[in-house]
């Protein structure tokens, strides 16, 4: 079993330490930003340990290729990771917010995917969505505007129903919003939350990530990060498809 930062491997606190929690996101995991008594901080993950596991796993995969949290320690329903600098993309300027979120996802899509061991392609997310339909997992309620009031069913159904997808692929964040992409003095800082990540379709992030920049900056933000939209993922309708996925996690 790990031991984390801030006790002994006998469970004994080795120095007082304060936790602030981190609310922003839809996430069933609880995060907080731990400062011990010397000013060391770091950031705890709580949530079902297989999930954990796996977020740690891509971390790791990911050090050295991307700017990602260190992996201090991981025990059962605990990951204890490196604090980065600066804030997240919601409390940036538009014109910030966007050129970041830009230069995140390509910075992100040209890590080489050769090798990668960690795949979220359709027939992946698909088998997961799956999953959570039939085991009662999805919260209608957190739909978008234009899904209120469909079932996850119905969606689900919609989402079976659609043809193959252009063969395209290349390593993804996943869950590419704003909140997880961090800043400081213009520069971008870090990416955090990335537990979905793996090798898929890259309009899967440039997907969410419109709809992000629309919920934080309104239609401005999204027409201008638009303007940065690869063509291989300008078709709407995959681009819709790949929101539509989103809701039933």
């Amino acid at each position: 079993m790990a031991v984390l930062l801030r006790r002994r491997h006998n469970g004994v606190v080795q120095l007082r330490s304060t936790e602030s929690p981190i609310l922003i996101g839809k996430s069933a995991a609880r995060v907080f930003c731990v400062t011990r008594e010397d000013g060391v901080q770091w950031i705890e993950k709580s949530g079902p340990a297989a999930e954990l596991m796996l977020e740690a796993g891509v971390m790791r995969w990911c050090a050295g290729r991307l700017p990602v949290p260190e992996v201090l320690a991981i025990e059962a329903g605990l990951l204890s990771m490196s604090a980065l600098p600066g804030v997240n993309l919601t409390e940036a300027s538009i014109d910030c917010a966007v050129a970041l979120t830009a230069e995140a996802l390509h910075l992100i899509h040209s890590v080489p995917a050769e090798g990668c061991p960690f795949q979220a392609d359709w027939a992946t997310r698909l088998h997961q969505a799956e999953h959570r339909v039939k085991n009662g997992l999805v919260e209608q309620s957190d739909f978008d505007e234009v899904n209120l009031g469909r079932s996850a069913v119905d969606i689900l159904a919609e989402l079976q129903a659609q043809p193959p997808l252009p063969p395209l692929s290349c390593f993804t964040h996943g869950d590419a919003c704003l909140p997880n992409f961090l800043t400081r003095g213009g520069l971008l800082t870090g990416i955090v939350d990335l537990g979905r990540a793996g090798v898929a379709h890259p309009a899967q992030d440039w997907a969410l990530a419109l709809r992000s920049m629309r919920d934080n900056f309104g239609s401005d933000g999204e027409r201008l990060l638009r303007k940065q939209l690869p063509q291989h993922c300008a078709d709407e309708a995959l681009l819709r498809r790949f929101r539509l996925l989103d809701e039933l996690f």
